[in-house]
Parts: C-alpha cells; sequence; structure tokens
C-alpha cells in the first residue's frame, strides 16, 4: 500500500476503526496490536494499545501480543484492515468455541483458512511463544499443533451469519481500498432507503 494501514481512511473514519466499532459492543475490552506508534488508546473505555512482544514476526506475532496482554479465556482475533466484519458471526463463533472448549475456532473457506477472523484460548500463547521463539512466524502452524484443540467453521456456517462473506475482506492494494469505499457507499445508500421506504 506504500504506507501503514493505520493511515487509511474508509468514508469519514481510520480502516482499523471499523472492527473496533462492528466488535466493541460483544466485548468488554479490545486490543490493538500496533508497532508504529501511529495509534493511542486515548479516552476509548476499555482499549489498549500494545506492541509486538517479538519484533517482525507477521500475523503470529501480534496474535501472540495481543493474547499475552488479555486476560480473557477466548479472545477474537481480527486484522486490522477488515472493515466489514460481522458481530453475528463473530458471536456464533466465540459461543461455540466456548460450548465445543476450543482452543481456536477459524472459518475454512473451501480450503482457504481465515486466521485473521478467528477465536484463540489464552492457552494459544504458549504455543505461539515457543513458534516464535524457534524462528517460525506462520500461524498454520498452530493450527497443527497437537496440544491445542483446533475447530473448524467451513462457507455455509459463515453464510448463515454473513450471507456475502464481507467479514474476511481485507485491504491489501489500493483496488481493495477503492472497493471498500463502494461498498461502504452502496451500504450507506441501502440504510438511508430502508429509513425512507420503512
Amino acid at each position: 500500500m506504500g504506507l501503514p494501514k493505520y493511515y487509511l481512511s474508509v468514508g469519514d473514519s481510520r480502516l482499523y476503526e471499523y472492527p473496533l466499532r462492528r466488535l466493541g459492543p460483544l466485548y468488554d475490552r479490545q486490543i490493538i496490536v500496533e508497532n508504529k506508534g501511529l495509534i493511542e488508546a486515548g479516552d476509548e473505555q476499555g482499549r489498549l494499545v500494545v506492541r509486538d512482544i517479538i519484533a517482525n514476526m507477521g500475523p503470529l506475532g501480534g496474535i501472540y501480543s495481543g493474547l499475552k496482554s488479555s486476560d480473557a479465556l477466548l479472545n477474537m482475533v481480527v486484522g486490522a484492515d477488515m472493515p466489514f466484519v460481522s458481530a453475528a458471526l463473530a458471536q456464533a463463533m466465540g459461543e461455540r468455541a466456548l460450548m465445543q472448549d476450543l482452543d481456536i475456532l477459524v472459518p475454512d473457506i473451501d480450503g482457504l483458512l481465515e486466521p485473521l477472523f478467528s477465536v484463540y484460548s489464552s492457552r494459544v500463547a504458549v504455543v505461539a511463544g515457543r513458534l516464535l521463539t524457534s524462528g517460525i512466524c506462520g500461524v498454520r502452524a498452530l493450527f497443527q499443533n497437537e496440544s491445542l484443540r483446533v475447530g473448524f467453521v467451513d462457507r455455509t456456517y459463515c453464510e448463515h451469519y454473513d450471507e456475502c462473506l464481507l467479514s474476511f475482506f481485507n485491504v491489501n492494494t489500493p483496488d481493495d481500498l477503492v472497493l471498500a469505499q463502494q461498498i461502504m457507499q452502496a451500504r450507506d445508500k441501502s440504510a438511508q432507503e430502508e429509513r425512507v421506504c420503512g
């Protein structure tokens, strides 16, 4: 993208604010893992900004740092560049992970895993720390670890809560950013039409 995604805006807000807003009502605390010093917790109650404990280890490093900073048994981990996450899907996944006593619950959409819209238990931090100190930074190594109870939800399950699977849309390119703006505008227009017609 040529600059940190935290600088990017969609509509009238920074990109990272959207998942926080959409999922915020579900959780008592929001932990943002960020290494550039671009975000401050400010006056937002229940919001904590932390830096990676082990730097430059990609998403696994971020997951590890977030889990180490959390006192919750289960944690919903979401990418900061995912503006259309579904609170209904996140809540359903959390309930399923709790009911099945899982350490990880990850969407598997036709073979494509979505580790940055997944539930992780506090127990995952120990395994993630060991992987990182051994130089492994791929999140998939967590899913293959025999000491963790890992579950998956498929396309049909996810579509029940998020029909268009927009929870998994992330902004990686300038074209993605343009598309996100268009989706946001279309949603705003639809919401306005519903208010007028309703």
